[in-house]
């Protein structure tokens, strides 16, 4: 078990919990599913990306609606969610600012000691994940899943919610890197960006204000760890951002593709949100081929030529990605609002129930061909 100290905080919206976990503060809110089901679901982990605490899965602001977040939905499918916010420094405070150093393999590292924390704390009948990470928080998937599988914990299925995975520039961050006083990374014009966006997703609930802007920008923001954000750099420790010594691809381990979970992907299709709405599908339909090939046996493949399997196995990887990638309509931000939330859960489920599918397809075709070859 990781060691950790509770913090009390008067700033905290219920549920949340302030812990140093893996030697870093981190921010976590466990929701426990209310439905009484025996068929030991697993945990649903959620990770936030780049500025975003973990609220943006749950809420808690003054006058918020519990059916406008992601969780809520996800509950009521009968699931126990685990959000995780990563170190920010935020304003007013939060955590205390003292991750600058926080990398990917510490990210990975926290998110896993937690959900271990959860399932231990309140004696799951289950060890199984769903990892769902949104933005940013795609770069952390590899870290995570190593990280899991040395506490025995295992990643069944991992879910991109817009997410972008950890390979240098993919993905602008849109700013100049502005290093804060405690060395976070800020990003305010593209805060204003997301500001933009939430609009949108109030025009597509009512024109209700699923969250104020003043509320967003005071309660669900700060300033992120330089290390997460995939420019190259690190905090000299005094006032600026330096080289690293260690690349972003060595630091999310996103070619280390055995270490993959089966991978799927939800994405926008709003243009405000252009980048994913265009590339999801194609960036993650990658990596998902080369995790789903790391699954087959070398020595399956020798005699392969000509037979069925081989056509079936072709077959099956021609509409993987099709079969494991799914749209919502909206932006960034197309979990958040009631309308969001909901389409974003039942595309939710309808992935989990393709990940099911494609593995047992997948067993049935290698399997098959075992049985052949010992009957000849």
């Amino acid at each position: 078990m990781a060691s950790h100290d509770h913090i009390d905080s008067p700033s905290l919206y219920p549920g949340e919990v302030l812990d140093t976990i893996g030697g870093f503060s981190t921010i976590y809110h466990y929701a426990p599913s209310p439905v009484e089901d025996k068929s030991c679901k697993p945990l649903i982990v959620l990770i936030p990306g780049a500025v975003h605490l973990a609220r943006i899965f749950y809420g808690g602001h003054e006058g918020h609606r519990r059916e406008d977040f992601l969780v809520h939905w996800l509950n009521k499918m009968g699931f126990g969610v685990l959000s995780l916010s990563y170190p920010l420094e935020t304003s007013p405070s939060l955590m205390p600012a003292t991750g600058s150093s926080f990398s990917i393999a510490d990210w990975g590292h926290q998110a896993a000691l937690t959900a271990q924390l959860i399932v231990d704390r309140h004696s799951l009948s289950t060890r199984s994940v769903i990892l769902a990470s949104w933005s940013m928080g795609g770069r952390v998937v590899v870290q995570f899943n190593i990280a899991c599988k040395q506490l025995n914990l295992n990643v069944l299925q991992y879910i991109s919610l817009a997410a972008t995975p950890g390979i240098s520039g993919i993905r602008s961050t849109g700013s100049t890197a502005n290093c804060t006083a405690a060395g976070y990374f800020g990003i305010s014009q593209r805060v204003e960006a997301f500001c933009k966006q939430l609009v949108a997703v109030n025009e597509a609930n009512h024109d209700r204000k699923v969250i104020p802007r003043e509320t967003y920008l005071r309660e669900y923001v700060g300033a992120t760890p330089i290390n997460l954000i995939g420019l190259g750099l690190k905090y000299d420790g005094k006032n600026s951002f330096i080289k690293s010594d260690t690349t972003h691809e060595e630091d999310s381990r996103v070619f280390d593709i055995e270490n993959f979970p089966l991978v799927s992907a939800l994405y926008p299709t709003s243009p405000q949100d252009s980048g994913h709405a265009l590339t999801d599908k194609a960036t993650w339909g990658f990596l998902m081929a080369y995790q789903l090939e790391s699954m087959i046996p070398k020595q399956r493949l020798k005699h392969a030529e000509g037979t069925l399997m081989w056509d079936r196995l072709r077959t099956l990887f021609d509409v993987a990605p099709s079969r494991m990638s799914r749209p919502i309509t909206g932006n960034h931000f197309f979990f958040v609002g009631e309308k969001g939330a909901r389409e974003t859960t039942d595309q939710f489920m309808a992935l989990l129930r393709e990940g099911t599918g494609l593995r047992e397809e997948l067993a049935s075709i290698l399997t098959a061909e075992e049985s052949k070859s010992n009957d000849a």
